[in-house]
């Protein structure tokens, strides 16, 4: 045998060995494509599972958030409305004692109940402010919240011959961007049937 033929005996040799080893390599493991496909859906799974999982959060939040604001502003109610019911009640007789002016216009009265006033240097005492700590809720640490209640008063209908004896509270809301009315109550002298019914 002449050396070109065991030459070309080596080189078909090794040939079959560099075929064989890229058939197995093939079938035992994963090509450069395959790799970076794998690297390009796991890190899209990846993300897809942070953007969603704050987005649950941001609802949790925006959630626990809701409910401690209207737990907060309930209380408020629940203060003014035991102020309100002591309102002109006399101990001695036992009796509410209202003046003509109360059942006309009571605003004076509500300013000057004691739950009414939260900060004593407000410019306008039909308004009045507070920030919710964090001994109410988690989510108010921070002061980042703040409720506004405003005092209105009108007439019962659009009639200028009738006294304004209707209080509106109206509450805001106001944290990050956001600005909102919250929630608007309705208040008469008349819930006890102290004054005479005007209509």
């Amino acid at each position: 045998m002449g050396y070109s033929a065991r030459f070309s005996m080596n080189i078909n040799k090794k040939l079959n060995q560099i075929i064989t080893q890229n058939i197995s390599f093939k079938k035992n493991g994963f090509g450069m494509v395959d790799a970076i496909l794998s690297i390009s859906l796991l890190a899209g799974v990846i993300t897809y599972g942070i953007y969603f999982s704050s987005l649950r959060l941001g609802t949790v939040h925006s959630s626990n958030l809701i409910r401690s604001i209207n737990k907060e502003i309930e209380r408020d109610i629940e203060r003014l409305k035991l102020d309100l019911w002591s309102m002109s009640y006399d101990k001695n007789s036992g009796e509410y004692r209202l003046s003509n002016q109360t059942c006309s216009n009571f605003s004076e009265e509500i300013i000057n109940l004691p739950s009414w006033v939260l900060d004593s240097s407000s410019e306008n005492e039909m308004i009045q402010s507070w920030q919710p700590g964090k001994e109410r809720s988690k989510v108010f640490s921070g002061g980042k919240v703040l409720i506004t209640r405003e005092l209105n008063i009108s007439a019962p209908i659009n009639n200028e011959s009738l006294n304004n004896s209707i209080a509106t509270l109206n509450y805001r809301v106001q944290w990050g961007e956001n600005n909102k009315h919250w929630l608007s109550i309705d208040l008469t002298p008349e819930a006890h049937s102290w004054c005479e019914q005007i209509i």
